[in-house]
């Protein structure tokens, strides 16, 4: 295994980076100043000032009295509701029903919440109240969502879709695809534009739009048949090259596709007829992709898990197409000329555009429309370094929308729902923040001997344990198993010590220039790599968890001297934190990236096949097909020798490609040939990009998984621990 360190220019060593410096100094002197508290019992902050003498007394109606009937009962409830709404069918009055069930637990809980601030002393006190500011937050987020939740219908615009075809056959505008594209590989540029030629529409023209201005760019553009654009600069970067390219052309409508994407057939089928409403400027499609997210590959539950864009695309967006909110994407959209002249092109003052420039349509009073169908399928980052920094420029995109009052006016522009969409917005800007306090201030709670929850642990399974069991059952039904919050818990775990130092340093400054413009999209390395400042802090927190536990449980029976009386939160903070030990396992675990050996993924794509070799037919199956090649298990003796050159037919999409033979093997006794394809005419070449990623792939269908799976593969990917134990 191979432990990446950033390295210099020149090639030499170089310091950790400055915010994982930072964490591990102020994580030891945090570990430091805890023991000296807790165990040299400094008066100022000792143990025993901490916590409250007694505990406060809730009102009568509130109190936990007995245990059978205010404990077990709310459990009991709360479960039953959790089993009872897993056979209610995806109605209003059933998301109605959920959701008052949600909001009615969720107000419990935060009046009880409310009552168990730790006034102790101003050093708890602080951290209490920050912490419960935190829980707070998050429940008025939720409850923001209460009515959109009721208007959760993903099928209403694929209806929609079908009902336009007769005005789109009629009119069908003129559409251009924009291809824009900066220092990519030339294999995927020219994959997008083989599959942007597949899509069945008769009045497109195709574009690439290159920003680095490569001779061989312009080369397949004129092989490939589509107009080739490039500008003398790369001023405002991809918004610069889209507005390039949008004064040098002429449709009605502009598709855009970054150029790792693929586009299916019935693209501009399903979309383009939304424009017969002269309100709508943009169609957005969701963004779906062929290979797995890192955290899911590296662990191992790529298969069954579906990615941590799941929830947003096929949710949260549905939501917000109902109340005119949809937040542009950048590709896989369809966007009307006339719109982006009137609002003066792409939004360019911003580090991304996507998102700028629909908000900016948004105050302008043009709609947006959200269809939930796969159209397309998209290459996600294969590393975690190449995932954090395309999140982070997310992230800095979208603070950028909040720091831009004259360009974007949200709070004076938009009705009501849209503000509120915008408010959440807002909110998921600091999840960063909420996490990193759930993670740390826990951890320093039991370092330092003092409860955040000021409550004993009965009103907690009384009230906190029902809260959490709905919200995360319940929210997975009412997502329509769209949603896990434990691993969003391990997505926010995984990305908020990064994004926590990028918010700090864009106080000063949010449109200054952070990190890379472009995601890296060819990566290809032969071994297990850690990346060694972005594993630091799950690292440091097992570290000082480790210490907790030996220092307040283990050295104390070697040495009573050592001994420490319990304080009332203990058993609440301790359960915390091995939660949270859990989570930074399953993070630290998706830190080792697996090793990228080929150049292109390869896909279980089975279908009947025939090889046709020196006057012969094999018959058999394919199970690995790529780009590149295919393997072929044969149900009858296979060829004496590799190497001969055939052609191997597909009757079910009538296709014949030619390949060589590569290699012969075994497979449980059947001849198992490896082939390589021999792809010289780019009309085979497109029907395989359209065989391998068009819409009839089985495996590219959604992965459904059910709550309690879900929970199950969590915990499976740590006892596994297939990235450590794994060997490639």
């Amino acid at each position: 295994m191979k432990i990446l360190r950033p390295e210099r220019a020149g090639g030499g060593p170089k310091r950790l980076a400055p915010w994982a410096w930072n964490l591990l100094m102020i994580s030891i002197i945090a570990l430091a100043g805890a023991l000296l508290f807790a165990n040299l019992r400094v008066s100022l902050v000792a143990p025993g000032l901490l916590n409250p003498l007694q505990m406060r007394q809730l009102p009568e109606a509130m109190q936990v009295q007995e245990p059978w009937r205010d404990v077990l009962l709310p459990l009991t409830a709360s479960a039953a509701a959790c089993l009872a709404a897993s056979f209610l069918p995806h109605r209003t009055w059933a998301h109605l029903l959920v959701s008052s069930l949600l909001a009615l637990v969720s107000t419990r809980y935060f009046i009880w919440r409310a009552t168990t601030i730790n006034t102790a002393h101003p050093v708890s006190f602080a951290f209490s109240l920050v912490f419960f500011l935190c829980e707070a937050t998050y429940l008025i987020s939720l409850l923001l969502q209460f009515y959109p939740s009721l208007f959760f219908r993903p099928g209403q615009r694929r209806r929609e879709a079908d009902t336009l075809r007769p005005w789109l056959d009629a009119h069908a505008p003129s559409v251009d695809i924009f291809i824009p594209t900066y220092n990519e590989a030339e294999r995927l540029i020219r994959r997008c534009v083989l599959a942007c030629r597949n899509i069945e529409y008769a009045n497109k023209t195709i574009h690439i739009l290159d920003d680095g201005h490569r001779s061989s760019i312009a080369r397949l553009a004129e092989e490939l048949g589509v107009h080739y654009l490039s500008r003398p600069d790369n001023r405002d970067r991809k918004a610069g090259n889209l507005n390039h390219a949008l004064a040098h052309t002429s449709g009605e409508l502009i598709a855009v596709f970054d150029c790792d994407f693929i586009p299916f057939a019935r693209f501009l089928e399903r979309t383009a007829g939304f424009f017969s409403d002269a309100s709508v400027a943009l169609v957005q499609t969701p963004q779906h992709y062929f290979n797995a997210d890192f955290h899911n590959r590296n662990l191992g539950v790529d298969v069954v898990l579906p990615g941590d864009m799941d929830y947003f695309f096929h949710y949260v967006q549905v939501l917000r197409d109902r109340f005119n909110c949809v937040i542009c994407c950048g590709t896989s959209c369809v966007v009307r000329r006339a719109a982006l002249e009137q609002i003066g092109g792409y939004v360019t003052h911003c580090i991304v555009e996507d998102s700028q420039t629909g908000t900016r349509l948004l105050t302008r009073g043009w709609r947006i429309v959200y269809i939930d169908e796969i159209l397309s399928l998209g290459e996600v980052p294969r590393t975690f370094r190449d995932y954090l920094e395309q999140r982070l420029r997310w992230l800095q995109g979208n603070v950028q929308i909040f720091c831009s009052p004259r360009e974007m006016p949200i709070w004076n522009s938009l009705d009501r729902w849209q503000t509120a969409s915008y408010v959440t917005l807002l909110i998921s800007l600091f999840t960063p923040l909420f996490r990193a306090v759930y993670i740390v201030f826990p951890l320093l709670s039991l370092l330092a001997g003092f409860t955040l929850i000021a409550a004993p642990p009965i009103e907690y399974i009384s009230y906190g344990l029902p809260f959490i069991l709905m919200h995360y059952v319940l929210g997975y039904w009412q997502t329509d198993g769209h949603y896990f919050q434990y691993w969003t818990e391990v997505y926010e775990a995984l990305f908020c010590f990064p994004a926590l130092m990028r918010l700090v340093r864009l106080i000063r400054d949010p449109f200054r220039r952070l990190g890379s413009l472009v995601t890296n999209k060819s990566v290809n390395h032969s071994e297990q790599t850690v990346d060694l400042p972005l594993a630091l802090p799950f690292l440091v927190y097992l570290a000082l968890f480790a210490l907790a536990l030996l220092s307040r449980y283990g050295v104390p029976l070697l040495d009573v001297r050592w001994y420490r009386s319990p304080f009332e939160g203990e058993a609440l903070m301790l359960a915390w934190n091995f939660y949270n030990a859990l989570l930074m396992g399953v993070c630290l675990l998706a830190c080792v990236d697996k090793p990228v050996r080929r150049r292109t993924d390869r896909f279980p794509l089975e279908l009947i096949s025939c090889l046709e070799l020196d006057g012969r037919e094999f018959w058999g199956v394919t199970g690995d097909v790529s780009e590149e090649g295919a393997g072929l298990l044969l149900t009858t003796s296979g060829p004496s020798s590799q190497g001969g050159k055939g052609i191997l037919r597909v009757p079910q999409y009538d296709l014949r490609l030619p390949v060589q033979l590569m290699r012969i093997t075994l497979q449980d006794g059947y001849p198992l040939l490896g082939l390589r394809f021999l792809l010289a005419e780019q009309q085979a070449e497109a029907a395989m990009i359209r065989l391998i990623y068009g819409e009839s792939s089985w495996f590219q269908k959604l992965p459904r998984i059910s709550f309690l799976d879900s929970l199950f593969v969590l915990l499976g990917s740590v006892f596994r621990a297939e990235p450590i134990v794994q060997r490639y």
